[in-house]
């Protein structure tokens, strides 16, 4: 082996340096969720919220001078209730690594970052696949608030006219928009796939629609921080790395491999407005949002214990706040 200068080796020379440890941790998983910041927040102070949908609109009739006006009854609603879920992570801080590794990394806030970053991906990830079918403690995501759940053996004709099954074809703008009607009196965002984002916005700038489409159906313009915002007919355009793929039966499960996706056309607002809305209860959705705990000593254990909580659930006033297209394939064409 070489000599080093003064030493013999290059091993012998390295056991007098050593590399600078950058503080935290670099992020790799990146992900782009959004819809928990866009979600109002809606507090209660029991386990469950109960409100009634209109189920039939009340009519009147016309009369004859004099002619006797009867007594009717009305139809008073569909009750639902939405209960709050809890979501919560904890993890324990060895006393001996929180005193000793504090140069240059700080054990117990790098812990915490962590387990806040867990706490805010299963809650994005949620509000699109939440399913209270498979999990009783979960709520249910946007897949299934619908009236008719494709996953409890509904098909998505019976669930018309808000989810429409999309087969796999190319997209047509007609059939977007078609989602939008469906939205009462109009979404605040269409929620796709980044890749179907891209699809579409090629198909505006990029490639060209037909020349009976007009250029303006897909505009963009730049918020304060310079990203770019894309809209359809107005409507803006959200992407979410938590919406995977779409299993090909249209139960609204997540798959990874198909190549199919679904868009969802949302309207956001308190549950009497009819609106989707994030229902908290407890000390959640304050400046942390999240119920922060520390266990100043755990039994049988040189550590202490730090754990993050939060009470909540989706909740859909009206039904016609949604609507679904399913099964879109996410790299075909668009068509007008």
């Amino acid at each position: 082996m070489a000599i080093v200068g003064y030493f013999a080796s290059l091993t012998e020379a390295q056991k007098y340096v050593q590399s600078k440890l950058l503080a935290g941790v670099v992020q790799e998983i990146i992900e782009e969720g959004q819809l928990l910041p866009m979600l109002p927040v809606f507090q209660i102070n029991s386990k469950s919220i109960l409100y009634n949908r209109e189920t039939t609109p009340p009519t009147a009739a016309f009369y004859d001078i004099h002619e006797q006006i009867g007594w009717t009854a009305q139809a008073t609603g569909d009750q639902k209730e939405v209960a709050l879920k809890i979501v919560a992570e904890a993890s324990i801080l060895d006393r001996f690594m929180m005193e000793t590794y504090k140069d240059p990394n700080d054990y117990r806030t790098l812990i915490l970052s962590q387990l806040r970053k867990g706490c805010m991906r299963t809650i994005e990830d949620k509000i699109i696949y939440g399913d209270v079918d498979n999990d009783a403690a979960e709520f249910d995501g946007i897949g299934h608030l619908f009236e008719t759940d494709a996953a409890g053996g509904e098909t998505f004709a019976t669930a018309n006219p808000q989810q429409f099954d999309w087969d796999g074809g190319a997209m047509s703008v007609g059939y977007l928009r078609r989602l939008i009607d469906v939205v009462k009196p109009k979404p605040d965002i269409l929620l796709m796939t980044r890749t179907f984002r891209n699809v579409l916005s090629a198909a505006a700038y990029e490639k060209g629609l037909a020349t009976t489409m007009p250029g303006s159906v897909i505009t963009m313009q730049k918020n304060e921080f310079g990203t770019r915002i894309d809209y359809f007919d107005g409507i803006r355009i959200v992407i979410s790395d938590y919406l995977s793929g779409d299993e090909e039966d249209s139960t609204g499960d997540k798959s990874s491999s198909t190549g199919l996706c679904s868009i969802f056309a949302i309207r956001f607002g308190q549950i009497m407005d009819g609106g989707l809305c994030l229902m908290v209860g407890g000390q959640t959705g304050g400046p942390e949002f999240f119920n922060m705990v520390e266990i100043p000593d755990m039994e049988d254990y040189d550590a202490s214990g730090i754990r993050l909580t939060a009470y909540c659930a989706l909740a859909l006033g009206s039904s016609k706040a949604m609507g679904r297209i399913s099964t879109v394939n996410e790299d075909g064409a668009v068509t007008a």
